[in-house]
């Protein structure tokens, strides 16, 4: 088999798992982030409003993230970007499934999930293949970064990152920036920012790099560019004024500090959710920051000024990041942009066996979560250890699988397709390595490492045994029951 052959089977195994997982759960914060953005999507075309409230008995649980009126209504406050994307889907599945009950929920979560989560981190996967791209870059893309959690939910993160990371490409792939992929890359950028407000950093730095490309056709590019993001600054100004009354109303719902270094920690190395601790593999972006063979020019330039500009503006938001979350949510939009190097090949001369650490503690760590109640409370500081570890080998609480929903209950036989699964993409991986012993002893290693940090130490065992205690008491409880069968 060729080194092709191995990219293929990895976009193979990530399909069957965001088919067969399915981190929904009953009355906790994640999922019920997830239902406010389904309940947005359904009361578009159940009743052409953006108001939620009729929906609350369907999902029996409160909706989070949300603006309540003086007359009781209920809105989403995040961008509508993705809801109004998901109506025509939640449309199609409504003929297939009839209007929604509580137990049709799922199924109609589970599409738009699959559909707006998982495909286009899935498409992205595929493009990149058809690109020649490694197997180890595809590896890392797919399982060894936040991007892999929350494919599998129903958030609007991967797909902004995908589209973002997209129109990036379109302008500064070629020598020559035609006009026309210009339009292209403001309607992606645009369409970005409908959906998460964070995208306004990437769309500013991409239309100022505009003006540093060649003279000829730079005004008709900067305008092909503009004009495709006005059609959707209107619709958020339309939006912003028929939901709460004013077009920059969504101010408002976001408290902006300035960036400290106490939020460089929680972003980059809390090891609760800080990125580099969930992704290691991402510090390899950082040194060909330095040593890339494109330094100097504009193509470089933009992508480092997106990153760090964007991250910097993301930490505007850390005195308000909380909640239950898998990794650093907010840093995701750009996670592709710092893979780029890894797609152009940049990482592959770095020595194979920290190649192999690198990756298979990324790989662990982020998938990990997604095999059981996948939200860390924020009250933790070391989930794997005190939170996620004990809940799958002390309490044997396993995430729902589709093969949960034929009335099958869970268990380890549940589960085990997945970890099954993970592992063949490893194998496929390792088995493209450059140099397969020395990569086989860079993985070795981290499994080593991962598996002492998760079982040898207990840490902040008295503050998660009730926050775990809470969760099991969920899952044990009626709601659950019925939720599954």
């Amino acid at each position: 088999m060729g080194r092709r052959d191995s990219g293929i089977f990895l976009l193979i195994i990530y399909f069957l798992l965001a088919i067969y997982l399915l981190p929904l759960f009953p009355s906790n914060e994640g999922s019920a982030n997830d239902l406010t953005r389904w309940a947005t999507a359904a009361s578009l075309v159940e009743k052409n409003s953006f108001e939620i409230s009729w929906a609350k008995e369907l999902v029996d649980t409160e909706f989070i993230d949300v603006t309540k009126t003086s007359d009781g209504k209920i809105y989403s406050n995040k961008a509508p970007g993705i809801a109004l994307l998901s109506a025509p889907f939640y449309a199609v599945t409504k003929v297939i499934i009839g209007k929604p009950t509580k137990e049709n929920v799922r199924t109609s979560w589970f599409v738009l999930r699959l559909l707006l989560g998982s495909m286009p981190l899935l498409l992205l996967a595929v493009w990149l293949y058809g690109n020649e791209v490694d197997a180890y870059s595809l590896g890392v893309l797919l399982f060894a970064t936040p991007l892999f959690p929350y494919s599998l939910l129903y958030y609007s993160h991967v797909i902004v990152a995908v589209l973002v990371y997209l129109a990036f490409r379109l302008i500064y792939d070629t020598r020559r920036v035609f006009p026309e992929r210009c339009f292209t890359a403001g309607f992606l950028c645009g369409f970005s920012l409908l959906c998460e407000f964070s995208a306004i950093i990437p769309l500013i730095i991409f239309g100022i790099g505009l003006n540093f490309t060649e003279p000829i056709e730079r005004i008709r590019r900067v305008v092909f560019y503009i004009a495709g993001i006005a059609p959707f600054i209107f619709i958020f100004a339309v939006y912003n004024q028929l939901v709460f009354g004013s077009p920059f109303a969504f101010i408002s719902h976001y408290e902006l500090t300035y960036p400290t270094l106490s939020a460089l920690y929680q972003f980059l190395v809390r090891p609760s959710h800080g990125l580099f601790v969930f992704s290691p593999v991402l510090i390899f972006s950082v040194f060909t920051f330095f040593d890339s063979t494109e330094s100097g020019l504009k193509r470089h330039r933009v992508k480092i000024a997106t990153i760090i500009l964007t991250f910097i503006s993301v930490m505007g938001f850390a005195e308000k990041y909380g909640g239950e979350t898998i990794g650093a949510r907010h840093l995701i939009i750009i996670i592709p942009l710092m893979l780029d190097s890894f797609f152009d090949g940049e990482v592959e001369d770095y020595p194979s066996h920290w190649r192999g650490f690198f990756f298979v503690i990324s790989i662990l760590f982020c998938t990990i979560p997604m095999l059981t109640y996948s939200f860390a409370p924020p009250e933790l500081q070391f989930p794997h250890n005190s939170f996620w570890q004990p809940l799958l080998y002390e309490n044997n609480l396993w995430a729902l699988t589709l093969i949960n929903t034929f009335g099958v209950p869970s268990s380890i036989w549940t589960i085990l397709p997945a970890m099954v699964l993970l592992l063949f993409a490893i194998f496929f991986v390792w088995r493209d390595a450059k140099y397969p012993m020395k990569f086989a002893v860079g993985l070795l290693a981290g499994i080593l490492l991962v598996g002492n940090y998760m079982f040898l130490i207990n840490f902040e065992a008295e503050t998660a045994k009730p926050l775990r205690e809470k969760v099991i008491q969920n899952y044990s409880g009626k709601k659950w029951k019925k939720f599954i069968s």
